[in-house]
């Protein structure tokens, strides 16, 4: 399945991310923290920047082996990014969601499942959100 197909099934849209600003392409676009260059938690924290050019913290999680139910963070009212990190270091929002009052309702989900199946590997979590409006709000901006 290519790219656009992918996104399209997955997510309702492709969201491939690249070295651009948001602005020229209205696709988030992730970047690396660069106060953790070098360092071991360079790898477990992101900035996604959204369509409005606002950047959002990220908590990175890989995906190893076995069900999402075993590898997922369960954090309740969340942002969650399933992601596809590639290679060559470019990433893919597969999928976005919030998980809400609950959590594990949100990870038995067909569509973070199906995601996962597509190829997310790692799953992005923002927790900074004050309340279900701005958690919505993020949504918005990285999907669009």
């Amino acid at each position: 399945m290519n790219e656009a197909a992918l996104g399209s099934a997955v997510f309702g849209g492709s969201l491939s991310v690249a070295a651009r600003p948001a602005s020229a392409s209205g696709l988030a676009v992730h970047a690396p923290l660069a106060g953790l260059a070098g360092t071991d938690l360079s790898r477990r924290f992101c900035y996604w920047r959204g369509s409005s050019g606002r950047r959002y913290l990220f908590s990175v999680f890989p995906l190893g082996q076995g069900r999402c139910a075993d590898r997922c963070p369960r954090f309740e009212q969340a942002v969650v990014v399933a992601v596809a990190h590639r290679r060559d270091g470019d990433r893919q929002i597969l999928f976005i969601g919030e998980t809400g009052r609950h959590p594990d309702l949100f990870f038995e989900g067909g569509r973070l499942h199906r995601a996962i199946a597509a190829g997310a590997n790692e799953i992005h979590v923002h927790l900074l959100a004050e309340d279900v409006r701005a958690r919505a709000a993020i949504v918005r901006d990285l999907q669009t």
